[in-house]
């Protein structure tokens, strides 16, 4: 019987790690990426993640 690997996990990154690359993993400046992840409490995200909140924060609506 095959012996079940265990589930990859996506690697974390910092927040600064993330705005370093942000413009090559987003294609926004690291401005923006810093208002996406405002008010955030993770310190440390992985890719798909920050791309949510960078998504969110561009989806919304201006009051």
């Amino acid at each position: 019987m095959a012996e079940k690997k265990p589930a990859a996990t996506a690697a974390k990154y910092g927040r600064e790690e993330l705005a370093a690359s942000s413009a090559v993993l987003f294609g926004v400046p690291p401005e923006v990426l810093a208002g996406a992840l405002h008010g955030v409490d993770k310190e440390e995200l992985t890719v798909a993640e920050a791309k949510r909140f960078v998504n969110q924060f561009l989806d919304r609506k201006v009051k």
